[in-house]
């Protein structure tokens, strides 16, 4: 089966490295898929995979959350990564996502709007007084 990502045609059973190298392999042979790989692999971006994370962050013990599985990162900022099988858990949690009235993940996604409509608030509170 072939994609179209960027005008190019891509086999969809072989994940691409952006730069044009190999992904890195565990200790298992199993491949492991850095954010952007993985963000290519499901139609997203990776700031939605972010939001995604930050999400299970903020509510652990919610239905959703648990169906994200945790990546590897060797130390606090350094690239996450993900085996090749985790990515049909990441297909059915997109799938799972309530969206719009119904949606869950208003706190992290609109956390920008919140916080610029409590700023405008609080200026017109001050012009007020």
């Amino acid at each position: 089966m072939y994609i179209n990502i960027r005008n190019k045609s891509l086999r969809s059973d072989l994940i691409y490295d952006l730069n044009g190298g190999c992904s890195m392999i565990t200790k298992q042979n199993e491949k492991l898929l850095r954010v952007e790989e993985v963000a290519i692999s499901l139609g997203v971006s990776v700031k939605t995979i972010n939001n995604w994370y930050w999400f299970k962050r903020e509510n652990p013990d919610h239905k959703l959350a648990k169906l994200l599985p945790d990546f590897i990162q060797d130390g606090e900022r350094q690239t996450r990564k993900w085996r090749r099988s985790d990515i049909w858990k990441l297909v059915e949690f997109k799938s799972k996502i309530p969206t719009g009235r119904n949606g869950v993940m208003g706190s992290v996604t609109q956390r920008y709007y919140h916080k610029k409509a409590k700023k405008k608030e609080n200026v017109n509170e001050s012009e007020g007084s």
